[in-house]
Order: C-alpha cells, then structure tokens, then sequence
C-alpha cells in the first residue's frame, strides 16, 4: 500500500444469494471486481445510475455488508479481514455520513446524546468532559451548543444532516464515507453543507468516500471520480481530465443527462451520447461489456469480450473497446 493512499481497494466483491436448502439460487452482482484508493486528505467519488453498486461499495468498506472477495485496508490495517472484537476497535477511524437526515437519527434520543453515543460506545475521552467535547463538535459544524438538548424532529434538513457530520467526526476518523449526503436537501442548503465539508477536510485532513448520482456536486467537492455502471467501474480519473474530456460511451451519456456538470460551455455536443434503456439484470449478466446493450456505437467485439480497465494515459483509466483502435 502506498504511504500517501489512506484507503486502498482490491477486486472487491459483493454477491448476494447462491444458497438455498435444496436448490442453486440465483447470485446478485452488486459489485463485481471494483478496484482504487483515495489518498489522505483527498475525496474520491463514485458515481453511476440507480443499481450500478455505489452504495454497496461504500457498505462493503465499511463492513456493513458482507464481502464476498477481495481486500479493503484503511491506513495499512486490512479492514476485510477483521472480525468481532478487532472490528469493533477498528469502527473509529472510519464512520459513514447517511443519505436521508431524516431517518438516520433516532427521533427518540435527544441530538446531543445521539453524538455523544461513539464517544461512550468507543470510550473517547474523559466520561465528565464528554458532554463539553459533544457541545464542541457542534460548534463545529455550525450549530449553536445549546441545541444539543432538542430532539431531532426540531431541525431542519440541513441541521439534520450537519448533526451527522458532528455523529461521525466524534471518533476522529480517518475516513468518512458519504453517501448522497446532500440528495435530500434543496440547492442552497446542499451547497452550505458541501462548503461545510470542504472546511472540514482542510481543518481535520479528512479523506472522504463520497456516493452520488449528481455529477455537479461531485464536480464541486471531489478530487477524483470513479464511474460504475452494473457493479464495475467503468471509468476513473482526476476530476479535469473526466469532465473535460470523457473516455467511455457510459460516462458521455452521463454528462450529457447533466448539462451543469458540464465544465466548458464549447464541449463539442456530438461526442455525447444518449442514454437509452434499462441496465440487464445483475443476475443475467451478459457476456461482453455490461453497457453494450445500450451503447449506440457499440460494435460486434463488444458484445461478446468485456473490455479492461486500461491507462488511457495520464492515469485516466477506461474500459471500452473502441479505445483499443
């Protein structure tokens, strides 16, 4: 492992289904072979359609769904094969920032005490200065230390969401893994939150994992991007080079659903393709490149070899056949 990576991840694998009582069950590929790393300090995000396996790689890194095969180490502590005990003392330097803030925070519990919860759970700090160091954390992320007694149901989205950012810094993770943080708050709040997470990052060196469908929110936090489409990553680059210049039919299409995304206003509108039908099964996985059902410049080969995740050069890497030619 690279001493500048934080998280490193090797042909992961997460199937579901395969064993029944008495007869074969069909296996799910939610992900299938995904490789990368984020360097410390930095933010890699993943993008894709609904089903393409983003949020079950980020779960599979976090060891909140089973791993089928494959290896994840965060800051050379190899996460895959920890079990009970060892993985419960391992929770600490990595913690997850969820989708809905309206469902991931129980509404029984008082918000101070649900950010003080890793604290006692991982026993951090002094029992009598916790309260103070929940009332810092809070300050931290833009809320007034006094709020700390109301329930969840008195906030709004955007101070639901900033309460989670205080839940996950309060073991003083490496590594928080984001998924869709933003997706169910209106724009202005979504662009607070990620200026938010941004300062952050800068303050606390945080490396983040961040899961979204919007190509202009990655665009606006994430150093790299990853592209899934069906369980694999199809493409991966630094941020410039995947939007100024997109390598994969998938990743085209994908831009072009998106015209904020968009980082020039001249981007020549032919190379774009249109994306048109539904992903195949993650059951009955076809046997070439996964997207070439859908793919209008799609050629014979491309139905029957699947590509590689190759260097296109510059380390942008892409998986299609017709970067072959």
């Amino acid at each position: 492992m690279s001493d500048e990576n934080l998280l490193e991840v090797r042909d992961l694998k997460v199937h579901f289904g395969g064993k029944k009582m008495f007869r074969k069950a069909a296996v799910v590929h939610a992900v299938d072979g995904v490789s990368f790393s984020v360097p410390k300090g930095k933010t890699l995000g993943i993008v894709g359609e609904s089903g393409s396996g983003k949020t079950t790689t980020a779960l599979a890194v976090l060891r909140l769904v089973p791993i089928t095969a494959g290896e994840v180490r965060i800051d050379n502590l190899e996460i895959s094969s920890l079990e009970k005990e060892d993985l419960r003392k391992a929770r600490r330097h990595f913690q997850m920032v969820f989708q809905d803030p309206y469902s991931s925070l129980d509404p029984r519990q008082r918000v101070g005490d649900i950010v003080r919860e890793p604290l006692d759970l991982m026993e951090i700090g002094d029992p009598s200065e916790r309260d103070q160091m929940v009332r810092d954390l809070f300050v931290q992320v833009g809320l007034r230390p006094e709020l700390t007694k109301l329930f969840p149901h008195q906030f709004s989205g955007g101070q639901r969401q900033r309460v989670g950012l205080a839940r996950a810094l309060a073991t003083r993770p490496q590594l928080i893994v984001c998924d869709e943080p933003v997706s169910a708050l209106d724009v202005a709040v979504q662009a607070q939150i990620l200026n938010l997470m941004r300062r952050l990052q800068e303050d606390m060196g945080l490396t983040y994992l961040f899961i979204s469908h919007d190509l202009g929110v990655v665009q606006h936090l994430c150093d790299h991007v990853a592209v899934m489409y069906l369980g694999q990553i199809v493409e991966q680059a630094d941020r410039i080079s995947l939007f100024k210049n997109p390598q994969h039919p998938y990743t085209k299409a994908l831009l072009a659903a998106v015209p904020k995304a968009r980082v020039r206003e001249d981007e020549t509108r032919e190379e774009r393709v249109p994306l048109i039908g539904d992903p195949p099964s993650p059951i009955n996985l076809p046997e070439g490149c996964r997207f070439a059902g859908r793919c209008p410049v799609a050629m014979d080969k491309c139905h029957k070899i699947p590509p590689a995740l190759k260097d296109q050069g510059g380390g942008h890497l892409a998986s299609c056949h017709l970067l072959d030619n």
